[in-house]
C-alpha cells in the first residue's frame, strides 16, 4: 500500500482550471522531485493534497488517500495529525513572533504544553542555529535561517511525509549545502518527501523518483536523465 495517493484530481481557482485528472502514488520513504515550468500546477497541486484548494467534483470524484484513509479536503489540523506537513513557498512563518514562539505555533494542535515544550528543545539540540536565535523576531532572520525555522517547526511534529514547495528558492550557495544536508537528514530518518524545485541539479542525487506535469497533466515522458528533464523544463 503506498503512503500517498492522489486519485483523478481536478481544481482550479474560480472557472480556470489548473488541475486536469492527476494521478500520483508516492510510496513510504520515498522522495519524490515534482517538476515543471512556471504555471504548469505544480503548488496548486500541493494546495489542493492539503484541502486549501478545494478538489473539484467532476465526472469522477478526485481523492487524496494518506496512510490508508482518505483525507480529501481535511483542514490542516486533521493531516498535520495524520503525520502530513506541508511547507508553502511563501508566507510559512509568523513574520513578528520569536523563532520559538513560531515552533510553539507549530504545535499547538498537540494541545500539551509540556510535549511542546519537549520538542522544541529537541529541535534547538538538533539545530544550533535556532537554539542561538530562539528569542529572535522571525522577520529579522536571514534566508538560510528562516528555512531552518521552517525544516524545525516540520520536525517538532515527527511527520511520516513532507511537502516541499522550492526550499532552495532564494538561497545563497552555503545555504543551499545547509538546507540539502537537512533534507538529506529527513530522508534518512524515514521520512518520505514530495518537493517542488526549480533547481533540480542539486536535489537529483536525492531523489528516488521524478513526476512531471506539464498544463496541469501529469506528463508520461520519460524523465531519466538531466537532458530529457532540461527539455521537459522549457
Amino acid at each position: 500500500m503506498s503512503l500517498l495517493e492522489v486519485q483523478h484530481i481536478n481544481t482550479g481557482y474560480g472557472k480556470k482550471q489548473v488541475l486536469f485528472d492527476v494521478n500520483l502514488l508516492v510510496e513510504e520513504g520515498e522522495t519524490v522531485l515534482l517538476i515543471g515550468s512556471n504555471g504548469s500546477g505544480k503548488s496548486t497541486l500541493f494546495k489542493a493534497m492539503y484541502g486549501i484548494v478545494p478538489i473539484w467534483n467532476n465526472q469522477v470524484q478526485g481523492k487524496i488517500l494518506f496512510n490508508g484513509n482518505e483525507v480529501t479536503n481535511k483542514p490542516s489540523h486533521c493531516l498535520i495529525n495524520k503525520g502530513l506537513m506541508y511547507i508553502p513557498q511563501k508566507n510559512e512563518l509568523f513574520e513578528d513572533m520569536t523563532v520559538e514562539q513560531n515552533l510553539e505555533m507549530a504545535l499547538l494542535h498537540l494541545n500539551n504544553k509540556q510535549e511542546s515544550k519537549k520538542r522544541i528543545e529537541e529541535v534547538f539540540a538538533q539545530i544550533d542555529i535556532l537554539q542561538s536565535k530562539r528569542k529572535q523576531i522571525a522577520s529579522k532572520l536571514s534566508g538560510g535561517e528562516r528555512k531552518l525555522l521552517s525544516l524545525g517547526m516540520v520536525l517538532a511534529n515527527r511527520p511520516k511525509a513532507v511537502l516541499y514547495d522550492e526550499p532552495l528558492a532564494g538561497l545563497s550557495g552555503n545555504n543551499v549545502s545547509v538546507v540539502l544536508n537537512w533534507l538529506k537528514t529527513i530522508k534518512e530518518n524515514g521520512t518520505t518527501l514530495i518537493v517542488i524545485e526549480h533547481r533540480i541539479k542539486e536535489l537529483l542525487s536525492l531523489a528516488d523518483n521524478i513526476i512531471g506535469l506539464k498544463l496541469g497533466r501529469k506528463n508520461a515522458k520519460t524523465l531519466d536523465n538531466i537532458e530529457n528533464i532540461k527539455s521537459f523544463m522549457v
